[in-house]
């Protein structure tokens, strides 16, 4: 879908509702915690590169993986990876259904008043790619949320 969009200047964020689980590819695991599914990283890079902030909120899915402990969490894990990197939140209640998305959504809504869009002059290189970008404040009590990294273009 992202890759689809026209490229524009405006911000765009997509709010989740998933239990993060991968039902077209099943990733080998032993006993505990499997590998985060590939796609997950190339969802967080091509969100980068197209400017998308991705929320996810848990919530219970259907079938016998939806009850396997190990999937839950690495779905949860990927919900959680998806968000962090591209500038997100993600929301769970543990292992079970939120009893309701009021709150989530409340705070996203706070979340998305309180947006600046910053600028930068990135060091751009011989091939395209994202770079790591890390912000600080000198001021006390501020959070900042960003992508972990940004599309630069090549000279």
């Amino acid at each position: 879908l992202m890759k689809r969009w026209p490229e524009t200047q405006n911000r765009r964020e997509i709010v989740m509702i998933t239990d993060g689980i991968d039902r077209l590819h099943r990733w080998p695991h032993r006993h505990g915690f499997a590998s985060i599914s590939p796609d997950v990283d190339s969802a967080s890079a091509v969100a980068q590169h197209t400017g998308t902030i991705i929320h996810g909120i848990y919530t219970r899915g259907v079938g016998s993986r939806a009850n396997n402990f190990w999937e839950v969490a690495n779905g949860q894990n990927a919900i959680a990876k998806l968000a962090d990197e591209t500038g997100g939140e993600s929301f769970f209640l543990g292992m079970h259904d939120p009893v309701s998305f009021r709150p989530y959504l409340d705070t996203l809504q706070r979340s998305l008043g309180n947006r600046y869009r910053l600028e930068f002059n990135a060091v751009v290189g011989k091939k395209s790619g994202l770079q790591t970008v890390r912000l600080t404040t000198e001021v006390a009590g501020v959070e900042l949320d960003s992508a972990d990294s940004v599309w630069v273009a090549a000279n």
